[in-house]
C-alpha cells in the first residue's frame, strides 16, 4: 500500500474522487487548475502523473477503515517522518509548475551550488553535475553578468559567502530531517552529492518521500526569493537569479507563455484568439492559469470587463453565490471573470504567491 496515496484519499475524502484523481494526475484544464487551488490541493496537482483510475478509486473505498491520518502511517509501520512529510512539507511543494520546467529550476540551482562551490575552491577542472544545455547556458551567463557587476574574484566569493549564509537562513524554517534530505543531493567541490537511492535508505524512507521532500523545500526557497521577502541588501541577488529562471523556464507551457506575452502587448482576448487562430475559450483557459499565479497581470482586463476603478471589491467581498448571481450584479459576462474574483478573493493580500 501506497500510505501516501491513502493519507490523500484520507483528507480529499469529502471532495468529488474523480476530480481529486484528475489533479493527481496532473491534467491541466482550467476547470482541473481551479478546482485543485479552490480546494488547496495544488501541492497534490501531477504528484501521481501514471496513476491508474481504478487504483485510485480501490484507495477512495478503503479510507473507512481508517479512523486518522496517523493510523494510516502507524498501520505500514512508516516512521514518522511519513507523517511530517504529509501534514507539512508536501504543502511547499508548487504542483502546478509544468514537471520539465520543474525539473529544470531543480537543476538551476543544483550547478549554481556546484559552480561557486568550485570558485571558491580555486578549482576550474571539475564536470558539470547538470548536462541540460539550456541550464548550464542560463547559469553561465548569470555567473557572467556577476563577473562584470565586480570583475575581481572577490566579489564572487562575496556572492558564495552570501547564497551559502541565506541557504541556511531558509533551510532552519524546516524540520532538521528535510533540511538534511534536502542538501544531501548538493554536489561540492569536496562533497560529492549522494544518489537518490542513497538518500532513501539513509533515511528509511521511499524514493518518493526523498524527491518530493528535495522538491517542496526548493519550491519554497524560489518562492521566498521571487517574492524577495526572506532577503536582505546582501542577497538582493538571489531575487534577480529565481526571476531570471522563471523568466526562462515559466510555470506553464509554451502556448500559456505566447497567450501571455501578447496580453503584456495590450492585445484583447479575442484579438489574441484570431491571431492564434485558437478558440476563445481557449485563452480564458490560459488567462486563468495565469491567474492562479500572476492575477495582477490580468487586472487591467477584469476591470474593463467589470466597469470597475481596481480589483480591490473583489479581494475583500466574498465571491457571488454562484454563475447566475454574478452575471445578475455585472451582466452578461464570461464565466471566466467569475472564477477570476474566486482566485483573487481566496488569494487576498498574498497575491504574489505562485500558487
Amino acid at each position: 500500500m501506497d500510505t501516501l496515496l491513502m493519507a490523500i484519499a484520507f483528507r480529499v475524502q469529502a471532495l468529488p474522487p474523480n476530480s481529486v484523481y484528475q489533479v493527481l494526475i496532473g491534467k491541466r484544464t482550467a476547470t482541473t487548475l481551479f478546482f485543485a487551488f479552490s480546494n488547496n490541493l495544488t501541492a497534490y496537482f501531477g504528484l501521481y502523473p501514471k496513476l491508474e483510475k481504478d487504483v485510485w478509486m480501490s484507495y477512495t473505498q478503503n479510507v473507512a477503515d481508517y479512523i486518522s491520518v496517523g493510523a494510516i502511517f502507524r498501520q505500514d509501520n512508516q516512521n514518522n517522518y511519513m507523517h511530517l512529510l504529509f501534514d507539512d512539507i508536501l504543502q511547499k511543494r508548487n504542483g502546478l509548475i509544468i514537471p520539465s520546467h520543474h525539473h529544470k529550476h531543480h537543476s538551476a540551482f543544483n550547478l549554481l551550488l556546484q559552480v561557486l562551490s568550485n570558485i571558491q575552491a580555486e578549482n576550474p577542472h571539475y564536470s558539470p553535475i547538470v548536462q541540460d544545455l539550456e541550464v548550464q547556458q542560463l547559469i553561465k551567463d548569470f555567473i557572467s553578468m556577476a563577473k562584470r557587476a565586480d570583475a575581481s574574484q572577490a566579489g564572487l566569493q562575496a556572492i558564495t559567502k552570501s547564497l551559502h549564509q541565506q541557504l541556511a537562513k531558509e533551510l532552519s524554517a524546516f524540520p532538521d530531517q528535510a533540511a538534511l534530505i534536502f542538501l544531501e543531493q548538493f554536489e561540492g567541490a569536496k562533497l560529492p552529492a549522494q544518489t537518490l537511492e542513497q538518500v532513501a535508505e539513509s533515511h528509511q524512507i521511499s524514493e518518493r518521500a526523498v524527491v518530493i521532500t528535495q522538491q517542496a523545500l526548493m519550491d519554497q526557497i524560489y518562492q521566498n526569493w521571487v517574492s524577495g521577502h526572506t532577503l536582505g541588501a546582501e542577497t538582493q541577488w538571489l531575487q534577480v537569479f529565481a526571476q531570471g529562471i522563471f523568466n526562462q523556464f515559466p510555470i506553464w507551457n509554451q502556448t500559456t507563455q505566447d497567450t501571455l506575452n501578447l496580453i503584456n502587448q495590450g492585445w484583447s482576448l479575442q484579438k489574441i484568439a484570431d491571431r492564434r487562430r485558437l478558440k476563445l475559450s481557449t485563452i480564458t483557459e490560459h488567462i486563468i492559469e495565469i491567474t492562479l499565479s500572476f492575477p495582477w497581470i490580468i487586472e487591467p482586463i477584469v476591470v474593463e470587463e467589470l466597469n470597475l476603478k481596481d480589483i480591490s471589491p473583489l479581494v475583500s467581498q466574498e465571491p457571488d453565490e454562484n454563475y447566475e448571481a454574478f452575471k445578475a450584479r455585472f451582466g452578461e459576462k464570461d464565466y471566466w471573470l467569475y472564477r477570476y474574483w474566486h482566485i483573487v478573493y481566496q488569494k487576498g493580500t498574498h497575491d504574489d504567491r505562485l500558487a
